[in-house]
C-alpha cells in the first residue's frame, strides 16, 4: 500500500498543470477590416510610419553546383528557403521551393519595422534532411532607397548567387491596433501598435481596461469584452482605463488606420 501511495504522489508532482503552474490568460489582438472605399478615394487614410515596409522575397538564383563542384543534392538540385533576421533575431522564413536553382516565391512577404540603422541579415539555405546546408548570407543596414517603393533590391552572395526582393509601403487596415490579455475584471494592454488608433488615443502597455462603453469587464465576460474591443473597427469605443493604480480615466478610441508590423 505504501508503494502505491508513493507512485500517486510522484505522478501528481510531475504534472505542470497541478503543481507550480501560474495562471494563463487568453490573449487577443483587436480585429481589423478593409479601409472604407470612400476614404481611399478621398485619400484621407493616415499614411504608414516611415519605418514600416512590407518586404517581399521574390526569387533566387544559384550556380548549378556547390563550391566543390558537387551537386547540391543527391537528386541534383537544392530545396531552397530564405531567412530574414533583424538585429540578430529571425523575423521571417519563406516556404521551401523543391528542386530548383532558380526558385520563385509567391506571397512570401512580411511587414517589418526597419529603422535606418537596423541590421538586416539575409540567409539562403538548402533543406537537406536532418541538417540544412547554408548557401549564402549577407548583411545590410536599413532598406536601400531604391527599394523603398517596390524598386529592385538584390542581395548578392558568393559565386554569383543572389536573392531578389522588393519593399513597399504596407496596406492599411481599419481598427484599434491593440493586443490585450483577458483577466476576470479587466483587460491588460500588452501592446498598442505605434501610430494606430489605440496608441493615438493614449493606450499603452500595462494599462488596465476595466469597462467598455459603460459596461464593466467583469460583467461582460471574455467573449463580450472581445466583441466590444473589436467594435473599434466600425465605430468609436469608450474605454475606462486604470494606469499605475490611479483612478480610472476615460479614453475614446475611434476607427483608424492600423499598420501591423513586427
Amino acid at each position: 500500500m505504501a508503494t502505491t501511495r508513493w507512485i500517486i504522489v510522484a505522478a501528481l508532482a510531475s504534472t505542470p498543470s497541478l503543481v507550480g503552474c501560474g495562471a494563463v490568460f487568453p490573449r487577443y489582438t483587436t480585429a481589423t477590416r478593409a479601409v472604407p472605399a470612400d476614404m481611399i478615394q478621398q485619400r484621407s487614410v493616415t499614411p504608414p510610419p516611415e519605418d514600416v515596409r512590407t518586404v517581399s522575397v521574390l526569387s533566387a538564383e544559384l550556380p548549378p553546383s556547390r563550391t566543390d563542384g558537387q551537386p547540391w543534392d543527391s537528386d541534383g538540385e537544392p530545396d531552397l528557403y530564405a531567412v530574414i533576421l533583424r538585429d540578430g533575431a529571425e523575423v521571417y522564413r519563406t516556404p521551401v521551393v523543391q528542386n530548383s536553382t532558380h526558385p520563385e516565391w509567391r506571397a512570401a512577404e512580411i511587414t517589418l519595422r526597419v529603422r535606418p540603422d537596423s541590421v538586416l541579415r539575409f540567409e539562403l539555405w538548402d533543406e537537406d534532411g536532418m541538417v540544412d546546408q547554408p548557401v549564402g548570407a549577407e548583411e545590410v543596414t536599413g532598406v536601400p532607397s531604391s527599394a523603398l517603393d517596390g524598386g529592385n533590391w538584390i542581395i548578392r552572395f558568393q559565386r554569383n548567387a543572389f536573392l531578389r526582393l522588393s519593399a513597399r509601403p504596407p496596406e492599411a487596415r481599419y481598427g484599434m491596433g491593440v493586443t490585450f490579455e483577458v483577466h476576470e475584471d479587466y483587460l491588460r494592454v500588452l501592446a498598442a501598435e505605434p501610430g494606430a488608433p489605440g496608441a493615438a488615443a493614449g493606450l499603452r502597455e500595462g494599462d488596465r481596461i476595466v469597462a467598455l462603453d459603460g459596461r464593466r469587464v467583469q460583467d461582460l465576460g471574455e467573449i463580450q469584452s472581445r466583441q466590444a474591443m473589436d467594435r473599434a473597427s466600425v465605430r468609436p469605443v469608450v474605454l475606462s482605463v486604470e494606469r499605475d493604480g490611479s483612478s480610472p480615466s476615460t479614453i475614446t478610441v475611434s476607427p483608424g488606420a492600423v499598420y501591423s508590423a513586427r
